[in-house]
Order: structure tokens, then C-alpha cells, then sequence
């Protein structure tokens, strides 16, 4: 890491809620990252904070916007490693602070592409300007930082020389000088103007771009959901189906049986008419109670089944949930004995500059951090999904489709479609049931859904 120049002093703003709360120099904040000093106050957050180099007149000569990480304790995250120098050194200039074109890191403006997640782009709202704001907390000096005069100021303590006009000529060179140094000034400052629009508008493109992708992520979040309702629905109403058609089944089977009862004891009536009054009667009640047993016995039979298939189901979800659980231990001792067995060959690695990397379809190549090694290896799909900000089944069902561009509509018969689409380069602009249909099939799988509403 490169060292500033003698006459610079550095500097670390802290913000909260988008306003500075802590103003420190370098050294403090070193005493920070070493583990020395606690701020509770940001304990179990991500700051966002401020590098700033200062010259000997209290005008910013370099910024670099960045985030860090602190743990339950108010401690700095450890493995918490940017070079701001020397993302100071590697960068392009910024606005002119009071002393020219500053050098600026932040997230649109990032020599070093990998650093870029850890950086945060400056407001720049005419009420709320990070820039004015940083600005005025350098000149109001809280930090008690050492100040020298500059040129400027001693140009004006000294006296002035009054230079003395012999001719004309000497007055058109005068002037002629004087309309070149401000052309040059103008031109100077509309170039900074310039760099400071093109900031602006690469800040409001990288807003714009994450709330689109906030967005899309909504999107394709709802349109699961969607579809798994309506998939739930398809098969309850299936299942109710079923149910309905047993359900009649067996009632139109005791219908007949019962009418088949009745016509027996009817004819058995009948034919007892001519004899006395107390065997009808007591026919009768016979009837009455068989009645009543076999509808007792049938009534007991079906809750007896009933009973049965509800004891089966909560014994069924106890070993669902015992199984659930043993896999998520194993999984767990999985991963402590990947991080146990390979944390020590692994971060000698990392120390020496050494980077797992691997490529991932809908990401390319990206490192893999050390921590991240096992969940990796456990399962690389789930940990592709989650860097590309979608999930496992959308990233699964736009991996078919990336290795096979077609249409995979089924009609009534069985038999897919086949047709060639038009392949969806990320798994962000892939929606199941849309992105993997000919135009043909989207169209009908509209009608069906206005069909349904």
C-alpha cells in the first residue's frame, strides 16, 4: 500500500442516517481496525464512511467512499480489507474542493473491480451534497488539524507591486495574457463541471439499475408464487374431484342398499298384515333397530378409517421432522469438517494472494471467499442462485433452458413442443413459464389465466 505525501493528513468520516457522526484521523481509525477501540453505537451494522486526504490549507485533495463492517461488539469485521490508498493512487479525478480535481473512488468511479462491492456512491441532491458537506466539516477544523497558509493567501499579505505601463503595446500584451488565463480557467472549470455530470449520472444510473433489479427480483418472486398457487389449486381441485366421485360412489351404494332393505321388510310387512296387531308391531321396531345398527355400524366403520388415516399422517410428519433434522446436523458437521480440515491450507493461500475461482453459468468467473468454500461445496447450484440474487428453482429452471434454448409447452397428448426460442442470457430476466415458451404458447397460457380469473 502506498503512502501519502508528507504534506497530505488523512482522515475517516463516519455517517449514520446519511449525516456525519464520527470525525477521525487516520491513526484513530488505524487504532479501530486494530481492535483497540468499540463503537456500540454501530454494533451489528454496515457504515458507510469516508477516506478523505487533506492538504496544508484544509482543501480535500482525494475521497474514497466506502463501507465497513462491525460485529456484536462494536468491533471492525476482521476480514474487512480495502486499500484506500491505493484505490486513491489507481483512480480518476472528482470535483474541484477548493484546491482542483480531487482524486475519487467510489461505487461508479472503482479502479479496481473487485473492490467495487465494498464502495457507495455520494449523494449529490442540491439539499443533500455529500461533497458540501464533507467540504465544511474539513474547513471547520473539529479534528484540530495543523494548517498553513497557501499560495493564495500569500500573495494577498504581500505588497503589491503596481507594474508600470510604457506604451500601448505592452497593455495589449497585458490584456492578451489576461483573456488567455481566464479562457484557460473557464475551460478548466467546464471540464470539471463536465466530470462532475458524468458523476452524477453514473450514480443515478447504478440507483436506477438497483432498484430495477429490486424490482425484477419482485417480479419473478410474485410470478412464483403465482404459479405455485395455481399448481395447488389445479391439484386440490383434483383431489376434490376424487373425493366427490368415492363420496357418491358409496353413498349411491347405500342408497341401494337401504332401498333393498326397505323393499324386504315392506314385503315382509305385507305379508304380515293378516296376522295380529303386536307381531306388526313388533316387526316394526325390529326394522327400526336394524336400521339404526347397520347405520351405527357404517357410521363407526367410516370413522374408524378416518382415525386411522389421521394417525397414520401425524406419525408420518414426526419422521418427516426427525429426518429434516438429522440431514440439517450432518449438513452442518459436513461443513465444520470442510472448514476444520482445510482452513489452514486455505488461508495460507489467501495470504499469499491466492484466489478460488470458479465459474458459475449466469455469473462467469468469481471468487469464492473462504468462509463461502463450504457452502459451496455442499451444494454449488443453491450458492450460484444466491450470487445471482434469484432462487434455486428459478436458477435451476433457467439453467435447462441456457443449455437448451426451446420451447417446452406439453399438450394434451404428452408431447413437448420443441421449438427453438430465443436463449435468456441471466437469471434475472428468466420467468418459468414465460422466457422458456414460443410466442405461440405464451399466448395461450394468457387466454388460460384470463380464462380462470
Amino acid at each position: 500500500m502506498s503512502t501519502p505525501s508528507a504534506e497530505l493528513l488523512e482522515a475517516v468520516f463516519l455517517y449514520q442516517d446519511e449525516q456525519i457522526s464520527r470525525e477521525l484521523l487516520y491513526p484513530e481509525f488505524e487504532a479501530i481496525l486494530d481492535g483497540f477501540i468499540p463503537f456500540p453505537d454501530f454494533a451489528n451494522t454496515t457504515a458507510k464512511a469516508a477516506y478523505i486526504q487533506i492538504d496544508s490549507s484544509l482543501c480535500v485533495t482525494g475521497l474514497v467512499f466506502f463501507l465497513i463492517s462491525f460485529d456484536a461488539s462494536g468491533m471492525v469485521d476482521r476480514r474487512w480489507n480495502v486499500p484506500l490508498r491505493q484505490l486513491i493512487d489507481a483512480t480518476g479525478t472528482g470535483p474541484d474542493m477548493g484546491a482542483g480535481a480531487i482524486r475519487l473512488a467510489c461505487y461508479s468511479q472503482c479502479p479496481i473491480a473487485w473492490h467495487q462491492k465494498n464502495l457507495w456512491d455520494p449523494l449529490m441532491d442540491t439539499g443533500n451534497n455529500s461533497f458540501v458537506a464533507i467540504r465544511k466539516a474539513v474547513k471547520s477544523n473539529r479534528l484540530g488539524m495543523v494548517v498553513k497558509p497557501t499560495k493564495r493567501e500569500k500573495a494577498k499579505a504581500a505588497p503589491a507591486v503596481k507594474p508600470v505601463v510604457d506604451n500601448a503595446r505592452e497593455q495589449e500584451v497585458l490584456e492578451q495574457k489576461l483573456h488567455d488565463h481566464y479562457a484557460q480557467e473557464l475551460r478548466d472549470k467546464m471540464a470539471m463541471l463536465i466530470k462532475e455530470q458524468r458523476l452524477r449520472i453514473a450514480t443515478l444510473m447504478n440507483q436506477h439499475q438497483a432498484k430495477v433489479h429490486s424490482m425484477q427480483l419482485e417480479h419473478q418472486e410474485r410470478a412464483l408464487a403465482y404459479q405455485q398457487k395455481f399448481h395447488e389449486y389445479e391439484q386440490q381441485s383434483r383431489d376434490l374431484t376424487e373425493r366427490n366421485s368415492a363420496l357418491k360412489e358409496n353413498l349411491d351404494a347405500q342408497v341401494n342398499k337401504i332401498e333393498g332393505m326397505r323393499e324386504y321388510f315392506a314385503h315382509k310387512l305385507k305379508a304380515a298384515q293378516a296376522g295380529e296387531f303386536n307381531q306388526v308391531q313388533l316387526l316394526q321396531e325390529n326394522f327400526a333397530l336394524e336400521m339404526e345398527a347397520k347405520i351405527s355400524a357404517a357410521t363407526a366403520e367410516l370413522r374408524e378409517m378416518l382415525d386411522m388415516r389421521e394417525v397414520e399422517l401425524f406419525y408420518r410428519h414426526q419422521n418427516e421432522t426427525a429426518l429434516k433434522e438429522e440431514i440439517v446436523n450432518l449438513k452442518r458437521e459436513q461443513q465444520q469438517l470442510l472448514k476444520n480440515s482445510g482452513d489452514q491450507l486455505l488461508e495460507r493461500l489467501t495470504k499469499a494472494g491466492i484466489n478460488l475461482v470458479t465459474f458459475l453459468p449466469g455469473l462467469g468467473e468469481m471468487a469464492i471467499p473462504l468462509d463461502d468454500i463450504g457452502v459451496y461445496l455442499e451444494d454449488a447450484q443453491a450458492y450460484a442462485a444466491e450470487k445471482a440474487g434469484v432462487s434455486e428453482a428459478i436458477y435451476l429452471s433457467w439453467l435447462e433452458h441456457h443449455q437448451s434454448p426451446c420451447c417446452n409447452a406439453v399438450d394434451p397428448r404428452g408431447h413437448s413442443c420443441g421449438r427453438s426460442i430465443t436463449m435468456i442470457e441471466t437469471p434475472f430476466e428468466f420467468h418459468p413459464g414465460e422466457s422458456d415458451r414460443c410466442s405461440q404458447h405464451q399466448t395461450v397460457v394468457y387466454s388460460k389465466v384470463a380464462e380462470r380469473r
